[in-house]
């Protein structure tokens, strides 16, 4: 279960901290040459890394 919390709280902090470097790893395949991602996207990035944060938290709390 700790590698989950694990996970979770390090995918949580690179989406909240840098949502471009998390599009980028999760969309890399999908486009050849310069592809941008829109404010949208990004917004919609952090939100979901903020989300695995809080269960990342609760999660380590719970099993502390």
């Amino acid at each position: 279960m700790w590698i989950f919390i694990i996970v979770f709280i390090g995918i949580g902090l690179l989406s909240l901290i840098s949502p471009r470097s998390s599009w980028f790893l999760s969309n890399w395949w999908r486009f050849s040459g310069d592809a941008e991602p829109s404010d949208f996207s990004l917004i919609l990035y952090r939100i979901g890394g903020i989300i695995l944060l809080i269960v990342g938290i609760v999660l380590f709390f719970q099993y502390v």
